[in-house]
């Protein structure tokens, strides 16, 4: 028997489990709405172009917005780029202009600022050790011709 065999076939059902809770959601606009931009702040990201600050100073249509929240772990945030991009390119889009990009806890499925009196004997290692999660929102655009 292959002795990494034991280690991956550990290893793969941990790392499902991990990304099982994710969700990257694709929201779509019924009626695109058509704007024209004045520039900004603008990178690459996966192939595909990321604004962060500003419009394009082009005419665009913004088609849908994305959703994403995950565990801000190494693993799940190495995944997010190319999850959020294959998305948007698969519902048309050119780039994407980012709403907001949020990190917050979770204790045993609470929030922070959320109070549950039916977890209120909640352990200590759960209390010290909350789920770190990150909640992004990007709108999917596509560029029009001037």
């Amino acid at each position: 028997m292959d002795p990494g065999f034991a280690s991956r076939a550990l290893i793969c059902p941990l790392v499902l489990l991990f990304i099982s809770g994710c969700a990257t959601d694709y929201h779509p606009f019924p009626q695109p709405k058509v704007v024209m931009g004045s520039g900004g702040e603008k990178s690459s990201f996966h192939g595909i172009d990321l604004w962060t600050a500003g419009l394009p100073p082009q005419k665009f249509e913004v088609i849908g917005s994305i959703i994403d929240n995950r565990p801000s772990g190494a693993l799940a945030m190495c995944l997010r780029g190319s999850q959020i991009v294959s998305l948007a390119k698969q519902q048309g889009g050119d780039a994407l202009i980012l709403e907001y990009d949020r990190t917050g806890a979770e204790w045993n499925g609470v929030r922070a600022n959320q109070q549950d009196p039916a977890r209120s004997s909640v352990s200590a290692d759960i209390a010290s050790n909350p789920i770190q999660r990150a909640v992004t929102k990007y709108y999917v655009i596509r560029y029009l011709p001037d």
